[in-house]
């Protein structure tokens, strides 16, 4: 019995806009794998000259113009027909995307791969989201765009839908669920 849908955030909740200068793109490679923010910041320097606060600034405003909402109503809508199943966000990102998150999606948890110092497709990762949302994983519905993070999901006994970048996730999720 699915307890709790845990979505990925980029390809999943937001598509990436190409609005990008030079500095941000390179900024903006390391988004994602990395465990820690310090990891993050330390990879940043070793490509442009910045100091920490300048990276993080510029990390923020990234985010801020990167990211669009692929369905304002998503959170919503799984809320108004599953009432009673939990909603988070898993994602491999910097913390510095949680104001974003937070500003922008009405869920009940925020997982942020920098935060817990774990990575999708790592098991741990996935055991991590269970403990912190206080369910078994065989009862989290893990939706991700990235095959090896959906097999990850799956080793740790998650359900699982892969989301394809033109899906409606409502429509998957709501057909998984026998809607």
């Amino acid at each position: 019995m699915v307890k709790v849908i845990a979505l990925d955030f980029v390809g999943v909740l937001v598509r990436e806009l190409d609005n990008l200068n030079n500095n941000e793109g390179i900024i903006e490679r390391f988004f994602g794998p990395n465990k820690t923010d310090e990891e993050f910041i330390n990879q940043v320097k070793e490509k442009i000259n910045l100091t920490d606060i300048e990276i993080i600034n510029t990390t923020k405003n990234i985010i801020n113009k990167l990211y669009e909402i692929k369905d304002i109503d998503l959170i919503n809508k799984i809320r108004n027909k599953y009432s009673n199943i939990k909603i988070v966000i898993a994602t491999n990102h910097v913390s510095y995307v949680e104001d974003f998150i937070k500003n922008n999606f009405d869920v009940d948890n925020i997982i942020i791969s920098a935060k817990i110092n774990k990575i999708k497709p790592d098991i741990d990762f996935y055991l991590e989201v269970a403990s912190i949302v206080d369910e078994k994983t065989e009862d989290i519905l893990f939706i991700d765009d990235n095959m090896d993070n959906i097999i990850g999901a799956s080793k740790a006994n998650m359900q699982t839908i892969k989301i394809d970048r033109l899906d409606n996730v409502f429509n998957k999720i709501d057909e998984y669920l026998g809607g």
